[in-house]
């Protein structure tokens, strides 16, 4: 009675098929991260918007240009009577070295007042995965 195994051929097919499994879970799974990087971002956006609106509602008017201004008029007592904040609180690792609010990229957070498109407010948008652009490129993500 001869034992009958498995022959090479038939272990390749096996391997090869468990090849292709793993590299549809690895695609899904970066998709998945992807996709979560972007809701994260828009998150934090709609946050700082919201603390914005309710710094101007107290201050009555809006934040210096730039993001480094914006995170202290949102998160720093400046000694006015008006100011009712911290209107946003934001954690030590959502900055950067130079106390700039990052997105889930790690891109900080581009904020201009007067804003270019939102002429009557500001302009507020992350530059996307690359890290580049000026809110027009096709992966930035944008209040306008």
């Amino acid at each position: 009675m001869r034992s009958r195994g498995f022959t090479l051929i038939e272990l390749l097919v096996v391997i090869a098929i468990i090849a292709i499994l793993a590299g549809m879970v690895v695609s899904g799974a970066q998709q998945a991260r992807k996709r979560g990087a972007v809701t994260k971002t828009k998150a934090q956006m709609a946050s700082m918007e919201t603390s914005i609106s309710m710094y101007e509602t107290d201050m009555g008017s809006y934040p210096g240009s730039d993001n480094k201004t914006l995170v202290a008029a949102i998160t720093k007592d400046p000694g006015d009577i008006d100011w009712s904040g911290p209107y946003m609180p934001i954690k030590k690792d959502e900055l950067n070295e130079s106390g700039e609010y990052v997105d889930a990229w790690g891109n900080t957070f581009v904020y201009i007042n007067p804003g270019k498109n939102n002429t009557s407010f500001y302009d507020l948008y992350s530059k996307g995965p690359n890290g580049i652009g000026d809110g027009e490129d096709k992966d930035d993500i944008r209040n306008w």
